[in-house]
């Protein structure tokens, strides 16, 4: 038997043979294709007819690859004499062709599952940047899940090309043909009909088909409004207007900054965790921070510039919307405020339990410091020691110093990252999930414990928290030094139905603490709306900046007795959001981002209205466009 399966891959398959086996590939692409679909989408008719076509026209071009590249190799072939090594290399490629599809699949459905998008330019950059893939923390039985699964797809595939070789009862060559093309045919129409029913569902903005085409990776949508007008087929206007930070050359600052350099410089703490969001600021669950934070400014309802570490700490260093960050990210243009403390004289000490590369801080944030201040530990220890391990290191920063000599310090903590890492003895959440497998986790039943594990990392990460302010005040350095504790945006249990971020910018997502500690500055809360956007209109002008903060921000100053910010900002790689008070409203980037145009209200809920809201928030939202462009001036 085994002899026979050997035999079977070695020799180079005739034409019926390779047609059998791009059939049971297409079909086990399409049996994979059927876990994308939403359980509502079997529910409503139309949108199960069009779901069942979608699924067969779209594996049918997922498996193109394998066809035009398997399929040309078995062309190039044909006319050479038959070598056993022919047979092996023609089956190698077709398996592994087939196979890397199914794990693409896969790839792409767990990140829309997890994240609500599928791999897009944000995905490639985390997989292709150095500490992209350790960023997303999954657990060794993750690893070892996912590889079992990946090797599964092949081997299925390995299967389909025995089967297809396997020796059969010979069929006439017309009754063939025939069988090929109708099924062939079969599958061009129902392709052709998923085309059409997809058109007319956004000529008449039929939502249950428009929201199921989202989860198709690499989707092509046809819309046909002026020709479906002509048959009665009624239209509702929906926005699908882009806006987008202008690639002119960047203004920034709109002009040069006047600074007179404080006599006395006041040093400057940086503690920014991995997805704390704001709820985790409570007396139980970080005592540490929730005490200091009654002896500084506290802002209670504060928003991240984004929903995901790149926009959220580029956010907070820059005072700019985070869609700005591909043009910094061009020019390895630096925020002002580093540029500030480093002309200065500021020492730097630059921590993370991550990596720099990874986003690219390291050519955006951090890109004009020196490489000997900027210290990574990422792989290796677990993530809660490689936290205690920075604070340590920033303790030793600290202390190495000269009198007088003013210093910067940034610590990145990671431990409240999904795996959510802590050490047994700082658990005060039980019980909580021992093993978080992404790809076996059930979220829908173990989201508490889970949330269990998120907690019970954030108190670790507070004991960190608790370290340095303990060895500020030993050194009697809290009279003159500005500590900042935030998070770099927010984490979801399930509030509004996702697991963790980069999915929406509900509070859960985009919500984090923010506690500033600033030496002279009375004890107050801020009970309203503060955004990420604020720190460095906060920070400049105690470090001498006369100018005003819009030329260099789009934020306010938090000390400043008459602030009050309407809205929050935040934005991911497609999208920008309008956060107020009373609606929140998601506007589109780019072609990528244009069905997701929603709105909420202040907490997060549907409304029915949505044009409703759209007027309310117009003039914000006319101001927000304007800002896209506010530091950007044309080309000549």
């Amino acid at each position: 038997m085994f002899r026979s399966l050997l035999m079977c891959v070695a020799r180079r398959p005739a034409a019926l043979e390779l047609r059998r086996f791009f059939f049971l590939s297409w079909l086990l692409l399409a049996l994979h294709l059927s876990t994308f679909a939403a359980r509502g989408q079997m529910v409503d008719v139309p949108t199960a007819l069009w779901t069942l076509a979608t699924t067969a026209s779209y594996a049918l071009i997922y498996l193109l690859p394998t066809l035009l590249l398997g399929g040309g190799l078995a062309w190039l072939l044909s006319g050479k004499s038959t070598r056993r090594w022919q047979g092996w290399v023609l089956a190698g490629v077709l398996v592994s062709l087939a196979g890397m599809t199914h794990t693409l699949l896969f790839a792409d459905r767990m990140i829309y599952g997890m994240y609500g998008f599928h791999i897009n330019g944000f995905v490639l950059d985390l997989v292709t940047t150095p500490g992209g893939v350790e960023s997303l923390g999954a657990s060794r039985s993750t690893e070892l899940t996912a590889t079992l699964v990946v090797l599964g797809f092949f081997a299925l595939e390995l299967a389909a090309y025995l089967l297809a070789m396997w020796p059969r009862r010979a069929v006439a060559g017309q009754a063939r043909r025939l069988r090929a093309r109708t099924v062939l045919a079969l599958i061009v129409l129902l392709g052709l009909g998923e085309r059409v029913a997809y058109g007319i569902s956004h000529a008449a903005n039929y939502r249950p088909i428009l929201f199921a085409s989202e989860r198709y990776p690499l989707y092509l949508p046809l819309t046909f409004r002026k020709l479906a007008a002509k048959f009665g087929i009624a239209q509702q206007v929906q926005d699908k207007g882009s806006m987008h930070v202008s690639q002119a050359e960047l203004s920034y600052p709109l002009t040069p900054l006047r600074v007179e350099k404080p006599a006395k410089p006041l040093n400057v703490v940086w503690l920014v965790a991995e997805s704390l969001r704001y709820d985790m600021l409570d007396a139980k669950i970080m005592p540490n921070l929730w005490q200091f934070s009654e002896e500084s400014l506290r802002m209670e309802r504060h928003y991240s510039g984004g929903n995901m570490t790149q926009m959220g700490v580029f956010s907070m260093f820059y005072g700019l919307y985070g869609n700005y960050w591909f043009p910094m990210l061009a020019a390895r243009r630096s925020p002002v405020l580093m540029d500030v403390l480093q002309q200065q004289g500021y020492r730097f000490g630059l921590y993370t339990s991550q990596r720099f590369t990874y986003p690219a801080f390291d050519k955006t944030v951090f890109a004009r410091m020196k490489p000997g201040d900027m210290h990574e530990l990422s792989g290796g220890a677990a993530p809660w020691q490689r936290d205690r391990q920075n604070v340590d290191a920033l303790g030793r920063f600290i202390d190495q110093g000269q009198p007088g000599e003013p210093f910067m310090a940034y610590l990145f903590f990671e431990s409240t990252h999904a795996n959510y890492d802590f050490p047994e003895e700082t658990a005060i959440a039980k019980p909580y999930l021992e093993d978080l497998n992404y790809l076996t986790a059930d979220f829908s039943k173990d989201i508490g414990l889970i949330k269990n594990r998120y907690i019970n990392a954030a108190h670790h990460v507070d004991q960190q928290i608790g370290r340095v302010i303990a060895h500020l005040r030993e050194r009697k350095l809290l009279d003159n030094t500005i500590v900042i504790v935030l998070g770099d945006h927010g984490e979801e249990f399930m509030e509004r139905s996702r697991w963790g971020h980069s999915a929406e910018f509900n509070r859960f997502q985009t919500g984090t603490p923010a506690v500033i500690h600033v030496p002279g500055e009375a004890p107050r809360v801020i009970s309203g709306i503060s955004s990420h956007l604020d720190i460095p209109a906060t920070l400049l002008p105690l470090l001498g900046v006369k100018n005003p903060s819009s030329d260099y921000s789009l934020g306010d100053n938090l000390l400043a007795a008459d602030f009050k910010r309407p809205y929050a900002v935040a934005a991911d790689w497609n999208r920008i959001a309008y956060l107020g008070s009373d609606y929140k409203l998601t506007v589109p980037l780019n072609v990528t981002g244009a069905l997701r145009n929603e709105a909420t209200d202040g907490n997060d809920m549907p409304v029915s209205n949505q044009a409703l809201v759209k007027q309310a928030v117009q003039p914000a939202m006319a101001e927000i466009m304007a800002n896209l462009a506010r530091f950007s001036r044309p080309r000549h």
